[in-house]
């Protein structure tokens, strides 16, 4: 069986490039045996084996790269049995072909988008979907979504959650102490890992750590989202007198993300909305503390293993914060829950689901 994987943009920083890269590297781990051509904006060095190709667009405008994939997709997919659209967006072709949603943000909060993006998903992805043969949800809030937005068969849609790498554990101590002294991170620090766009309430964020009794600092992991950027951090820092205790990182290695979920007094993430949340599951397979807005899949995901406001504003989560880290009871209870739920997402069990679904769409 040959399998065309489409993944354009997945060079840039964010869950949708975790969870395709994780789905690759666990599906060549189980299937040395089928071939695999991955489409990509830029090559993907930790990508490699006998049994695939990486097939390197040389355009990376968003807009541009889906012209001209579409125009040499009879080309690269010659041969292959299906085609899998693993990165949300799908192209239209006369393969078999399996489309990846992660989420339906667009849809339901277009204030947080660019106009073009909004249209996009109302005209041209319903086509692709329609087209598909199967449809991967990365969550069953997901899967409602798709059902709501596009009125999808329930029968056409498979739930697989994503997967978390084998290094997402609770680190040791001198493991904590020497990533924190790599990155210049203080001893005590609560943590935000993600984009910095306006889905991710970056500015709400650092305003609950102002309204907080939190005496370390806020660590905020990732890069600005260039499409929809959050502005007016900087001056809101200073408005607040927060300077030199929030600190920016920019994007992380993954190598040095389980010692910085380990070692923070608490992971926040107070997004408006999510698809799945990797972070969640990341931080809570280290054992982290974490705090986060009951919103869309995060129930589901995270399962009674984290500390959920009903909105993810500045009171409640400055609240938030304050009762957990004024009771070190709980605090250790929390932690004890979300390593046993985090644990249920560190397996292969996307790419063996995944996998299934190929064999399927190429019978």
């Amino acid at each position: 069986m040959r399998i065309l994987i489409e993944a354009l943009g997945i060079h840039n920083y964010g869950g949708g490039r975790t969870a395709t890269l994780n789905l690759l590297h666990n599906l060549l781990a189980i299937d040395p045996h089928n071939q695999y051509r991955v489409l990509l904006t830029r090559p993907e060095p930790g990508l490699l084996a006998r049994n695939l190709q990486q097939i390197i667009l040389p355009v990376e405008n968003r807009f541009l790269a889906r012209i001209l994939a579409q125009v040499i997709l009879p080309i690269v997919s010659r041969g292959c049995d299906g085609i899998h659209f693993a990165k949300n967006l799908g192209l239209m072709t006369r393969k078999p072909s399996l489309v990846t949603l992660y989420d339906l943000t667009t849809l339901l909060h277009p204030e947080l988008v660019p106009r073009i993006d909004e249209w996009y998903w109302r005209r041209i992805q319903p086509l692709t979907l329609e087209k598909a043969r199967r449809v991967i949800a990365i969550s069953r809030a997901t899967a409602r979504d798709a059902q709501t937005c596009f009125g999808l068969d329930p029968a056409k849609i498979s739930v697989i959650y994503p997967s978390v790498g084998a290094r997402f554990q609770p680190a040791i101590p001198q493991q904590i102490a020497e990533t924190r002294r790599r990155y210049g991170i203080p001893r005590e620090y609560v943590l935000h890992v993600g984009r910095m766009d306006r889905k991710n309430n970056i500015g709400v964020l650092i305003s609950a750590f102002a309204q907080s009794h939190c005496r370390g600092a806020l660590i905020i992991v990732g890069q600005e989202y260039a499409k929809t950027p959050a502005r007016g951090l900087g001056e809101l820092i200073k408005t607040l007198e927060l300077t030199g205790r929030v600190l920016f990182t920019g994007a992380l290695p993954d190598e040095a993300l389980p010692a910085l979920y380990s070692g923070a007094q608490a992971v926040v993430m107070p997004s408006l909305h999510e698809g799945f949340g990797l972070v969640a599951a990341e931080a809570m397979a280290c054992g982290a503390a974490l705090i986060a807005g009951r919103v869309s899949a995060v129930p589901e995901v995270t399962d009674g293993a984290a500390l959920l406001v009903n909105e993810p504003d500045a009171p409640q989560i400055a609240e938030a914060l304050d009762a957990l880290l004024e009771n070190p009871a709980q605090l250790a209870v929390l932690r004890q829950a979300a390593i046993e739920v985090g644990a249920r997402y560190r397996n292969v069990n996307d790419a063996q689901q995944t996998l299934a679904l190929y064999e399927q769409i190429a019978a």
